[in-house]
């Protein structure tokens, strides 16, 4: 039995994780309104707690930020930080 070679075209993207800080997202309907505009924008949502998510983004390129900031502003929650975060 051989062992098939890797494809290094195969594994593009990678899986990046991020925090981002929503101190205006305090309550149950808040939570529920961001996970849905995070997951809208194409973010895995890992968890939503007031004033945090952590969401991941499994793509070759960068998430939208502009975007995002600007759905999350409209909606009544400001981004105020956004960092990557390290398993």
């Amino acid at each position: 039995m051989t062992t098939p070679t890797p494809d290094p075209a195969a594994h593009l993207s990678q899986i990046v994780r991020y925090s981002l800080q929503l101190p205006a997202m305090v309550d149950p309907a808040s939570l529920a309104t961001v996970r849905t505009l995070l997951m809208d924008h194409h973010l895995v949502v890992d968890r939503v707690v007031p004033g945090e998510a952590l969401v991941a983004s499994a793509t070759s390129s960068d998430p939208d930020w502009p975007a995002i900031k600007l759905a999350l502003q409209e909606a009544g929650y400001p981004l105020i930080h956004t960092t990557t975060v390290d398993d």
